[in-house]
């Protein structure tokens, strides 16, 4: 069984029908978090990566829409609650993540709605921030999905005194000097790349598939033993 790794999707249904498409139907799928937001259909991808099983670490996207809602949840009006989290909603994709849910033009999500965030809140809250793998990789290091890139602190991930500087690296923060002593071979997204960034450690997936600039708008899958990329 061949093991596909895929990028940012930020609610891009049909780019991710199509990729999916071109990948063997037995094939082990894994993606690099940030499903939602800034596409149209975020409501749409959550649904199809959890209804065939797919394996993601969680982003930071996925990050903020569970803030988002549990400041809700937890009494804030929704008007409060907006005004808050307005930088999400106006300039990170918020606003098409909810009218993906069906809340859009100011209006109070339905009970429908909140049952459907209620249940993917859940489910993203129980997303790992990596994924070490069971695949092969021709260079015989550990593969390991993250969010962002790890490489530079791969050596902290058990120390508990700097487990929520690690996380917030994993799931938030850019750094691309890629690190060749961390004995891994770490696959991520989060930074959109005209370029594909590959060496012996570190590839970025991250293609800007919700993007219109020239360079950008694609949306990729790497397969791990064959070191190769699918991109549509």
């Amino acid at each position: 069984m061949q093991t596909f790794v895929i990028g940012d999707v930020h609610g891009m249904l049909r780019p991710l029908k199509n990729l999916l498409a071109k990948l063997p139907s037995d094939a082990n799928i894994v993606f690099t978090g940030d499903l939602c937001d800034r596409g149209l259909y975020s409501a749409n991808v959550i649904k199809l990566v959890r209804n065939s099983g797919y394996k993601t670490v969680l982003g930071n996207h996925e990050n903020t829409f569970i803030s988002f809602f549990e400041d809700y949840f937890s009494g804030m009006s929704y008007d409060d609650v907006t005004t808050k989290w307005a930088m999400w909603l106006l300039a990170n994709g918020g606003s098409e993540t909810l009218q993906s849910y069906g809340i859009k033009d100011g209006k109070l999500p339905s009970n429908k709605a909140l049952e459907q965030i209620k249940n993917d809140i859940e489910w993203m809250k129980s997303l790992p921030i990596y994924l070490e793998l069971n695949a092969l990789h021709h260079s015989n290091l550990p593969v390991v999905i993250s969010h962002s890139n790890i490489t530079h602190v791969w050596h902290l991930r058990e120390n508990k005194e700097e487990f929520d500087y690690f996380k917030d690296i994993t799931i938030r923060r850019r750094d691309l000097s890629y690190n060749s002593d961390s004995n891994i071979v770490n696959i991520f997204g989060h930074t959109p790349t005209k370029k594909l960034n590959k060496n012996s450690y570190c590839i970025n997936i991250d293609s800007g598939c919700c993007y219109q600039e020239d360079g950008l708008g694609k949306l990729t899958a790497y397969c791990v033993e064959d070191d190769e990329f699918v991109v549509v």
